[in-house]
């Protein structure tokens, strides 16, 4: 018997098959939160106070980011930082969709005055979560900034790809997208639960890195708006889930934080940090598809976790 609570967004997911709707939800889809300019400093300046902690320094780094989303923003924050150059990769291309100028321009103020990291209180479902959220100067390169924001500037005026400081990759498709050994950094904010391919992906991104090269990823492992409980996404059958996905170009892979860390074992890397966020209560094991009542009791309270990890 069916949940009450699936219902609706199963019929969501049928819907996806109508061409006029699916047509619709296309031009109009969007990942919410990274056109936010203090979204994007907040984010970019966690990760980065982070991955000091491990040995990473961002002056002349080659960075990447999977699934940069509505906009670059959080990309454009790494390269004031003291980043050499940036690509993004996302399934879909909605970051052509923002104002990324205004976006730049705004994150050069905040730069400029050097403004405290947005805590808990404004982004209050944002990870990592830091001990203190002064502006990090022990992080931060500075050196050439002035001549960077005019070269920066420049490039977005003649459209993001027109120079070496700002790529942009949508679809992208494989390993070989990025020239191997060429990144410092690959990191992502609430993206991973998304791979469709969690070995092909931790692969890719271990193809990419230099060897020492670090990533950084947030991964939220809940149901997010799919059900009333945190874990209520392993209850669905994997046929409700087909029809719940529907024709979405990505959805919840629903794998266990076990999953990704094997994945990233068998692609190389070395685990620096595996910060755990555990919630309870959730549904009972009992309440769980079949195929995750055989989870262990750490993966099954295991909501998202912070990783740094290095290559090998």
């Amino acid at each position: 018997m069916i949940r009450l609570w699936k219902v609706p967004h199963i019929l969501k997911g049928m819907l996806t098959w109508v061409p006029v709707l699916n047509t619709w939800r296309l031009h109009h889809a969007t990942t919410g939160g990274t056109d936010s300019l203090r979204y994007c400093y907040s984010v970019w300046l966690r990760h980065l106070v982070t991955l000091h902690h491990f040995g990473f320094k961002i002056h002349r780094a080659q960075v990447g980011e999977l699934g940069p989303g509505d906009s670059i923003g959080v990309g454009l924050a790494a390269l004031l930082s003291g980043a050499n150059a940036y690509v993004g990769l996302d399934v879909v291309a909605y970051s052509a969709k923002s104002g990324l100028e205004k976006i730049f321009d705004e994150l050069v103020e905040m730069y400029s005055h050097r403004e405290p990291i947005p805590d808990q209180n404004e982004f209050s479902r944002v990870r990592p979560t830091l001990d203190s959220y002064a502006f990090p100067n022990h992080a931060v390169d500075f050196r050439g900034f002035a001549e960077k924001v005019a070269r920066i500037r420049s490039e977005l005026q003649s459209g993001v790809n027109s120079g070496e400081s700002v790529r942009y990759r949508a679809p992208w498709i494989g390993a070989s997208c990025i020239p191997s050994g060429s990144l410092d950094l690959v990191f992502s904010q609430s993206v991973l639960q998304y791979a469709d391919d969690l070995e092909e992906t931790y692969g890719a991104m271990a193809q990419w890195l230099k060897p020492g090269g670090h990533a950084s990823h947030t991964i939220d492992l809940s149901g997010h708006y799919l059900s009333p409980y945190w874990n209520g996404h392993r209850a669905y059958s994997d046929y409700e889930w087909s029809l719940a996905r529907g024709r979405r170009e990505f959805f919840l892979n629903r794998e266990p934080l076990s999953t990704h860390l094997a994945c990233a074992k068998k692609a190389g890397f070395e685990m620096l940090l595996v910060k755990k966020e555990y919630n309870t209560p959730g549904l009972g094991r009992d309440d769980l598809a079949r195929r995750f009542r055989t989870l262990d009791d750490e993966d099954l309270r295991t909501r998202g976790v912070m990783l740094v990890l290095r290559k090998i």
